[in-house]
């Protein structure tokens, strides 16, 4: 097996032969710990003797139904070739599943499968699924080898460049985890072959808030690329498109590597996302609630007077003109819900619940050093009526109660 051995981000070169799937090469995570994200096109013959060097006494591959069928088999060859004894395990994942009662049944089924403190778990799925996974890794026996292996467009730019593991409670996002690093990430972007295109799409978002955070160049390159059709895009267009994503978010973490710093600002548009996502139980896919998120955050923004009218305008630019995402709240859902799980958010702290919001592109605000803002609920509440109201009003009435009448609205600001 041979490896390009890469000291860093910074000094890789962009993929720009897209007429051969490129060579396997690794990335510094940057986190603390640090563990190595393999990264290429077609490299499952390489997961065999990456997971040899862990010296496991057995395997436990834990997916879905579904990839089991489409990647199953060669997976199962590339560990076989290695002699690896590999057990697998089904569970059903998604953002209704991510709680404690399928955290409990994954364990007792390892510990019923004989697992030991020398095995090594396999995630092998979407950041719901290898968030389970991960966390069942760090629990059991008080930790043991876990490897990542994620197959969404998401999970390989987003989710897995993280040490966090977390399951929902019942009334929010990730309430119960901790930071658990795998033994190493494996990300082949050929597994995004099988991943709808609205999946993409959502992960997209989450480079374009890298972009919003932290390099407002990369704001130029989506606005740029965007204008093809995804639709279009061929397999190894997608591996660019996630190295460049990757690179991005790597950036952020080398100055950050505890995530407790300056890569709070990664959470810029997920408080009143996870709120959105929560209360539609998953219905509104991650991405697309941090997309609606973000769009609250810069309104939040512009009403505090801390940036412009037209870097709230470039939000709905990229991602409702280009991206074509639908950015309303949803009806179901009242103001009210949505104040009362933000004040169950996972960040909140004594005096409340705290925002990121930017200072300019690429920029965050950061007057008290933690790259977070307390505001005002009345102020809160008042962007997210305006907000809601302000998708009504563009929407045929269709007999529709007016908006000042209608539940958790308030009057205009």
């Amino acid at each position: 097996m041979q490896l390009m051995a890469v000291e860093s981000y910074s000094s890789m070169k962009p993929v720009t032969d897209l007429s051969v799937a490129p060579a396997m090469i690794h990335f510094e995570t940057h986190l603390s710990p640090d563990p190595t994200l393999y990264f290429g096109n077609r490299i499952v013959d390489e997961l065999g003797p990456l997971v040899k060097q862990l010296a496991p006494d057995r395997v436990y591959l834990v997916t879905n139904a579904k990839l089991l069928g489409l990647y199953g088999f060669e997976i199962l060859q590339a560990l076989k070739q290695e002699q690896l004894e590999c057990v697998v395990i089904m569970i059903q994942d998604g953002e209704k599943q991510k709680n404690f009662h399928t955290l409990e049944h994954l364990c007792e089924e390892l510990v019923e499968q004989n697992i030991s403190k020398a095995s090594v778990i396999i995630g092998f799925g979407g950041g719901c699924l290898t968030n389970i996974a991960g966390l069942a890794a760090g629990l059991i026996f008080r930790g043991i080898h876990y490897v990542e292996m994620p197959t969404t467009l998401m999970g390989i730019t987003d989710s897995c460049i993280s040490n966090k593991q977390a399951i929902n409670g019942a009334k929010g996002k990730n309430h119960f985890g901790m930071y658990y690093a795998p033994s190493f990430l494996f990300a082949d972007t050929h597994f995004l072959t099988s991943e709808p295109m609205d999946s993409k799409k959502a992960a997209i978002v989450e480079g374009v808030k890298n972009g919003l955070i932290s390099d407002a160049a990369l704001l130029d390159y989506f606005e740029t690329i965007l204008q093809r059709r995804l639709e279009a895009f061929s397999e190894l267009d997608f591996h660019e498109f996630a190295y460049r994503i990757i690179s991005s978010k790597l950036r952020i973490l080398a100055r950050d590597p505890s995530e407790r710093g300056s890569a709070l600002t990664l959470e810029y548009g997920h408080t009143f996302g996870h709120a959105i996502e929560f209360l539609t139980n998953g219905k509104v896919h991650h991405g697309f609630a941090v997309a609606k998120g973000m769009c609250i955050a810069a309104e939040l923004g512009f009403k505090l007077g801390l940036i412009p009218r037209s870097l709230v305008e470039r939000h709905y630019h990229l991602f409702g003109a280009l991206l074509g995402l639908e950015l309303s709240i949803p009806e179901e859902i009242s103001v009210d819900q949505i104040i009362c799980a933000i004040n169950s958010d996972n960040k909140k702290t004594a005096e409340g619940t705290k925002f990121v919001l930017l200072e300019q592109a690429g920029e965050c605000l950061n007057p008290d050093g933690d790259y977070q803002v307390f505001v005002k609920p009345e102020v809160v509440r008042c962007v997210l009526a305006e907000y809601k109201n302000r998708f009504r009003l563009q929407r045929p009435s269709k007999g529709r109660k007016s908006p000042s009448h209608l539940e958790g609205d308030v009057a205009p600001c």
